[in-house]
């Protein structure tokens, strides 16, 4: 008689554990953390187009070239040091440092190319390949927002009572929200020198 009162009143304190919440919304943190390596790893896959480019504009002159090389070897360190981070399931201040570094490699290289080859405003591949960084620079900063919601989410949750005490128990602990540094966090800006003939 007792066993049939103790299972409905075990299923009862089961579902009101929280257990599978837990596992649902830490599923969902992983699955909007992956949508930002995915979009780091677009901006990745677009770079090489882009320097591209710039190679096809350039002319023979050594000073230039040199200068525009430096930048094109910076921005490649940065792009596999990224990629590193991504495939190596870095923590969120790896794999943010990681895309400040291709921001910042970015932005020097852009402007150094344009400073260069001032032919590149016009060229439809460079406009182009541009727009689809900054597109892609916009995904990754949405994607960073939809995964700090979901942090949130998820750490709220882990901290209410009685989940928490199931959460201590699995221990699913409090994740970080992504934090990337301010200057990643603006698309790369491309500065025209005037008053240059």
């Amino acid at each position: 008689m007792k066993t049939r009162f103790l299972l409905p009143a075990l299923l009862l304190l089961a579902s009101g554990c929280g257990y599978n919440r837990i596992q649902e919304l830490d599923e969902r943190t992983e699955q909007v953390r992956g949508n930002i390596e995915t979009e780091l790893m677009r901006r990745n896959d677009l770079i090489p187009n882009l320097v591209a480019t710039v190679d096809e504009a350039a002319s023979f002159e050594q000073e230039t070239q040199v200068r525009v090389a430096e930048a094109r070897a910076g921005l490649d360190r940065a792009r596999e040091g990224l990629a590193q981070a991504v495939q190596g399931d870095a923590d969120n201040d790896a794999l943010s440092a990681a895309s400040s570094d291709v921001t910042d490699n970015l932005r020097l290289f852009l402007n150094v190319s344009v400073e260069a080859y001032p032919t590149l405003r016009s060229n439809e591949n460079f406009v182009r390949l541009q727009d689809e960084l900054t597109e892609t620079e916009n995904r990754i900063a949405v994607a960073r927002r939809d995964y700090n919601e979901a942090v949130q989410q998820y750490n709220t949750y882990v901290r209410q009572f009685p989940q928490a005490i199931t959460a201590r128990v699995i221990g699913a602990g409090r994740k970080e929200p992504f934090a990337a540094p301010e200057d990643a966090q603006d698309a790369p800006a491309v500065e025209f020198q005037r008053g240059r003939s």
